[in-house]
């Protein structure tokens, strides 16, 4: 992925914008990624200072030297660098060290050390050459790395996924990220959520009026300390938001040194994948294999449901359990890597009549009671702290298959024919300070407070 420096844009009213390639400059640079390919391929096996003299001579030739090395690094990911040596340097050295030391020791203060006889005495321990000791010592250094294998592709679509990568570099920047996506299918909109969940992006999703799903992204610069895991993490979702049919995104930035406050757009529609599914978490998968152990009329699979409650917000939950002999459901989405914040929104879910029954597991660091959703409701907080239970995830399961659903509740004069409220509303991020009051159970059971 390229980094900030190597991104072709320009400032204009504070926005920045890419600079994009034209039909020269396309053709130019389908000559500088065959030339790099060329010199990757051909380096395999060798050391890494040779490959970078060569790709240094492109570079240095190219009329556009910005676009040579940001293709460079490109081509640079597709290699697989590493210092693999025989023996381990620091032992070499050490070896080398105080055989020299003790040479000086024992020999003449008017005679020069013999680093020849050092090193050959070193190889002689060892059952190595002393080319090959020389070489050896400093065999971690960058230089010494050896260019293991290169992973091919067509210089044309390597030039292709230069714009995608400079629009990552530009998010890396970002504060915040709005994105407006529809699809022609709910299987799509299911596959972009639960990719921005297993990613982890702190991130919301609400309606549109107008169809498809508006979300928000928390960028690496929102956070307390700039995240390069998190950036990472960001720029991994761009792929999947330009698989949709229809997609805009605006960002706000911070770029440059002084970090300027410049805003970011880009828009499209669909373009060929690779053909790669998201998968599931870790941590779920590590779940429904323990759940396969557990004996029990509750099947898990995971979900395909979108869950939606009109004007007040959606969840995309990881399983469904399935009862094997009443055929009842009961949903689990996982949020234990998200903010306190998230936790209280999905209970203002439960709260409002979403119209599923669903456990929410939350990791214990969030500090957050189970007790804040009612034994009325259809909804149930389980609380875990390194890894979940499959016996105790399962006993709410099975309370929740108790408890009968009401029927959601008609919409309210402020939501229109969408069932939307005012787009200017967000009630997918904003928490009110204080809970709202109820007469099944009074709000200081809340033990876990509200805030974020």
């Amino acid at each position: 992925m390229l980094t900030a420096d190597l991104v072709r844009a320009r400032r204009h009213k504070g926005e920045l914008r890419l600079q994009p390639l034209d039909a020269k400059l396309f053709a130019h640079a389908e000559e500088l990624a065959e030339a790099l390919l060329g010199i990757a391929a051909a380096h395999v096996g060798q050391r890494r200072d040779a490959f970078d003299e060569a790709c240094d001579a492109v570079v240095g030739n190219a009329r556009d030297r910005r676009l040579a090395a940001g293709l460079r690094k490109l081509v640079e990911d597709r290699c697989e660098l590493e210092a693999d040596p025989a023996v381990p340097p620091e032992e070499l050295r050490r070896d080398v060290f105080l055989r020299a030391a003790a040479a000086r020791q024992g020999g003449d203060d008017e005679h020069e050390l013999d680093r020849g006889a050092v090193l050959a005495a070193v190889a002689a321990e060892r059952g190595m050459t002393v080319e090959e000791v020389e070489h050896g010592l400093y065999a971690d250094l960058r230089g010494a790395h050896a260019l293991v294998s290169f992973d091919p592709i067509a210089p044309r679509r390597l030039v292709e996924s230069y714009d995608l990568a400079q629009a990552q570099a530009v998010l890396l920047r970002a504060v915040r990220i709005r994105v407006d996506v529809e699809c022609a299918s709910p299987g799509a909109y299911r596959l972009l959520f639960r990719k921005l969940k297993f990613l982890r992006l702190l991130h919301s999703i609400r309606g549109r009026a107008a169809g498809g799903y508006h979300i928000e992204i928390d960028g690496p610069f929102s956070l307390f300390e700039s995240s390069t895991r998190y950036g990472l993490q960001l720029a991994m979702a761009l792929p999947a938001i330009r698989e949709c049919d229809r997609w805009s995104l605006s960002a706000d930035l911070r770029w440059g040194t002084a970090r300027t406050a410049l805003t970011f757009a880009l828009a499209g529609g669909r373009v060929a994948d690779d053909g790669a599914a998201a998968r599931l978490p870790d941590e779920i998968d590590a779940l429904l294999r323990g759940l396969a152990e557990v004996d029990t009329p509750w099947q898990a699979a995971p979900a395909d449901a979108v869950l939606d409650l009109p004007g007040v917000g959606l969840c995309v939950p990881d399983l469904v359990f399935t009862h094997q002999g009443t055929g009842e459901c009961v949903y689990l989405e996982v949020l234990g890597y998200w903010s306190r914040a998230a936790v209280w929104r999905r209970v203002e879910l439960v709260e409002q009549g979403l119209g599923e029954r669903i456990v929410f597991a939350v990791g214990k660091h969030l500090r957050v009671s189970e007790e804040v959703l009612g034994d009325d409701l259809p909804g149930a907080l389980y609380a875990y702290k390194r890894t979940m239970s499959p016996k105790a995830l399962l006993e709410r399961v099975e309370m929740l298959s108790q408890v009968r659903v009401a029927p959601r509740p008609a919409p309210a004069d402020d939501i229109d024919d969408a069932g939307l409220r005012d787009p200017s509303e967000d009630p997918l991020r904003d928490c009110p300070p204080e809970p709202r009051s109820r007469t099944r159970r009074s709000a200081p059971r809340r033990t876990g407070g509200r805030g974020p």
